[in-house]
């Protein structure tokens, strides 16, 4: 298997492992979004355990408004997190 497809099933074994926590296994919610900034991008975040850590992100990438995240919201905020590490990585002064 190629690295890429075997990237794209990580980002959906790790969406799927965080969102089956609740009943609503489709999506996100704040908790189990928190849950994932904290375990999985703990590192990165200035404050991974401050509770508004979690609704900041969640007022970013819930396009929807309905305090849940689905896939294609989460996978926005691989998008991003994608493309300022690139960015860094291609200006090393560049503040992600």
């Amino acid at each position: 298997m190629s690295t890429l497809l075997e990237n794209v099933i990580a980002i959906i074994d790790l969406f799927q492992q965080y969102s089956k926590t609740d009943k609503e296994t489709d999506t996100l919610s704040k908790e189990e979004l928190k849950e994932l900034l904290e375990i999985e991008l703990g590192p990165i975040l200035k404050n991974p355990d401050d509770p508004d850590t979690a609704e900041v992100f969640m007022d970013i990438l819930d396009i929807d408004h309905n305090q849940k995240l689905d896939f294609e919201e989460f996978f926005l905020m691989v998008f991003k997190l994608a493309k300022a590490y690139y960015h860094s990585k291609r200006r090393p002064n560049f503040q992600t």
